[in-house]
């Protein structure tokens, strides 16, 4: 760094760096305070939130066990009538109209025209005689009570009574029940029929069923169950199926604060309702109600879909497996990086669990904003000290060149001296007025003198010894290569094929040589003369060389043969390679439209083999593919 920039940047830096770590501190703090705030804000905004949230859904849960408990008393008091009707009902029944009931093509008997009236299915399971023929006509004083009960309470979608015997009156009616039911569906086999008869409802009182899908497609229902006995005997059951969208627009309120969403559980963690706005969130897409043209043939149950505990998203499942087994009133949910506020409130009457979700930062919104207008406000005032900074930088550089050019002047010039020594300027003595730097230019130019005469005696020297460096690796190379071909000549062929002896030996390695020798290549030095004999020895050197890998050697074993060195491969691979060579020879090498050819000869190196061995069982192979007619790869035993 130059002396000149060095005195600046120690001014600038001892008038820069306090006045900058009080104005971060100050900085700091600020952002601090905002932080803290903030924190505080967001918090008192959950702890607001979970306490309105928490009210709502209590309200809610009341407001429908209020509306449940309101069933359950309708329930008693069809089956108080009903019990009433059984005990006075006369033993004849004397009707006219007989056209009321027909008969199904499937033998059960039923109402084809019920208007506004109830619907009546009869199995054919017991038969069906003259007196069930009045038990069904008698059963009409049945309607005004099931009729009344239905219309007085909306959340009620129907009520019925099933009789022993399956003998089924409905309202409000459906004309195809024989389809629905069957010829001889029997009422007893039913999975909710146990909940009437003496083993499991010994206190003879209205019940509950589980939340499950309609049949006939009015989404969740429940069904207040109320058994009917008449002297000791149980003569059937009346049903009250409460329609769960009906009691859910009390709870999915798409107006709760903060964009709050709501969804309703029963016990088993199975969705009974649910607001739109978090489907996508839970990952369900619940449908309002399925067809199930197998009524009564078997049990119509929730799908796994409905169910939270038995979600793909384990995270959710494990949250509210929780969430309802400890019976926890709230709690935080982390659903893709988002976090949510969820509370419930039990309803007494069934056990469900009203629950209401919120983004956490919908309840932040407010001070995450003040935060961001705090902050804004302070980057516009970082910005502003960040200018301040700047003319303030520039202020305090311009005074520290002033400062720095008398201080650094005077050795500025002595650093230009010793440039001069380097490029071979001649040194010329300047006085400065300062004594020390007068003084240091004198000794420098004395030793300037003695430096340069050392410099040009070493610089000799070295030159010396470059030069016999280089001759002797010149020298080297000739001794180790063939002049013609510039391949390794025998010598060098000789070092090589011993080191990799060795080498094959320590490590148990492969190693093969091939020894090759152009075929009469005494007729063409006869013939065409040695300088186009010397072409083809050139000539051949240059294909060994293009068809054999980096790690072979290639060299001139003498005349016309030449040795390749392969290490790292076995005598199939050697004879493979060799064969392609001498291919390549054939077709490519000609003298005046005279073809020559090459024999070679295979060995593979084997324990104990020396330098000669190696290659005289080389050369024994190359004989006899002389022998055999030359142009041909012979492999050594």
């Amino acid at each position: 760094m130059p002396l000149s920039k060095l005195i600046q940047r120690s001014y600038v830096r001892s008038v820069l760096i306090p006045l900058l770590i009080v104005e971060s501190a100050l900085v700091g703090m600020y952002f601090t305070v905002i932080f803290l705030i903030t924190d505080q804000q967001m918090a008192l905004a959950l702890t607001q939130a979970t306490e309105n949230l928490k009210t709502i859904t209590q309200q809610q849960a009341r407001l429908l066990d209020v509306n449940l408990q309101e069933v359950s008393r309708n329930a008693s008091q069809l089956q108080r009538q009903l019990e009433y009707l059984y005990q006075q009902r006369p033993k004849e029944v004397s009707f006219q109209d007989l056209n009321t009931y027909q008969f199904h093509s499937n033998g059960a008997l039923y109402r084809p025209a019920p208007g506004d009236g109830s619907a009546l299915y009869y199995s054919s399971l017991h038969g069906i005689d003259d007196s069930r023929i009045k038990k069904a006509h008698w059963s009409e004083q049945m309607e005004p009570l099931i009729k009344g009960i239905t219309q007085i309470n909306p959340v009620i979608a129907q009520s019925y009574f099933n009789s022993w015997d399956s003998m089924v009156r409905l309202y409000p009616p459906l004309n195809n029940l024989p389809v629905l039911l069957g010829p001889v569906m029997d009422i007893r086999q039913q999975p909710f029929y146990y909940l009437a008869d003496v083993q499991h409802n010994p206190e003879k009182i209205p019940v509950w069923t589980d939340a499950y899908l309609d049949p006939f497609g009015m989404g969740w229902i429940i069904t207040a169950m109320a058994p009917i006995y008449a002297s000791q005997k149980l003569e059937g059951v009346a049903g009250i199926d409460v329609a769960i969208s009906k009691l859910a627009e009390q709870v999915i309120d798409h107006d709760l604060p903060w964009q709050a969403s709501s969804l309703m559980l029963d016990q088993q963690g199975n969705i009974l309702a649910i607001d739109p706005d978090i489907n996508a969130t839970l990952g369900v897409d619940v449908i309002a109600g399925q067809d199930f043209t197998d009524l009564m043939k078997k049990s119509v149950d929730r799908k796994d879909e409905f169910n939270l505990l038995s979600f793909r998203s384990s995270s959710i499942n494990l949250f509210f497996s929780e969430f309802l087994n400890n019976g926890q009133q709230s709690e935080s949910l982390e659903i893709d990086n988002r976090k949510y506020l969820v509370l419930s409130a039990r309803v007494d009457s069934t056990g469900w669990q009203v629950i209401a979700m919120v983004d956490e930062s919908n309840l932040f919104s407010e001070a995450l904003a003040v935060e961001a207008r705090t902050i804004r406000i302070g980057f516009i005032a970082i910005g502003a000290l960040l200018l301040l900074y700047i003319v303030f930088i520039y202020a305090a550089k311009k005074r520290a060149r002033q400062l720095s050019a008398k201080i650094a002047r005077p050795i500025q010039s002595l650093s230009r001296l010793t440039s001069d020594i380097e490029t071979g300027h001649e040194f010329r003595l300047e006085t400065t007025g300062i004594n020390e730097i007068d003084q240091l230019q004198e000794n420098f130019q004395l030793m300037t003198v003695q430096l340069n005469e050392r410099q040009q005696h070493l610089l000799e020297s070295k030159l010396e010894g470059r030069v016999q460096q280089e001759r002797a690796n010149l020298m080297k190379q000739l001794s180790e290569t063939d002049s013609l071909t510039s391949l390794s000549n025998r010598r060098k062929l000789d070092d090589i094929l011993a080191s990799e002896i060795g080498r094959a030996s320590r490590y148990d390695s492969p190693l093969s040589v091939i020894l090759g020798d152009i075929d009469h290549f005494k007729r063409v030095n006869d013939k065409f003369g040695h300088i186009k004999g010397d072409k083809v020895i050139t000539r051949v050197a240059e294909l060994l060389k293009q068809h054999t890998r980096d790690t072979d050697t290639v060299g001139r074993w003498g005349g016309e043969e030449f040795l390749l060195i392969c290490p790292g491969i076995e005598q199939n691979s050697a004879t493979e390679l060799a064969e392609k060579i001498r291919t390549v020879i054939a077709s490519e090498l000609k003298v005046d439209k005279i073809k020559i050819t090459a024999s070679f000869g295979i060995a593979a190196y084997k324990h104990q083999d020396t330098v000669d061995s190696l290659v005289s069982r080389a050369d024994k192979a190359l004989y006899n593919s002389k022998q055999s007619g030359r142009n041909q790869v012979s492999v050594a035993r």
